[in-house]
């Protein structure tokens, strides 16, 4: 798989988040919000079976996933909260003559969301 990266590449790929870009998932309020994400192979097994399933039902051949950051609403006991969701997406041919192709969602099959995060946010 030739899209792998080493640990300490993740790592650093990471920090540097950390470093830059953290102030964003606060908005700058102080509380803190994670960063980290939960999915058991189990469930991203089935959800990715279940993607690959419907596409080939509608004759999508070359399906994919985005993942996509999201933010919950603010509760009364709960900030407004970091999330990510995947949803699953479709190729087509493209109308810009420079692309054959573009994968576009696939708003037929619906994102799977429902995870946890590291709390408190904690580093890679």
């Amino acid at each position: 798989m030739g899209k792998k990266i080493t640990v300490a590449k993740a790592k650093k790929l990471q920090k540097k988040w950390w470093d830059t870009r953290s102030m964003v998932t606060t908005n700058g309020k102080e509380h803190e919000d994670t960063c980290q994400f939960y999915f058991t192979v189990e469930e991203l097994q089935t959800y990715l079976a279940e993607v690959k399933t419907k596409s080939l039902q509608q004759g999508v051949e070359t399906p994919g996933i985005n993942i996509w950051f999201g933010a919950y609403d603010e509760t009364a006991d709960k900030p407004s909260l970091a999330t990510v969701f995947l949803a699953p997406t479709k190729r087509v041919k493209s109308d810009d003559p420079e692309m054959e192709f573009e994968d576009v969602a696939n708003d037929e099959i619906e994102p799977i969301n429902e995870t946890q995060g590291k709390w408190p946010p904690t580093i890679y």
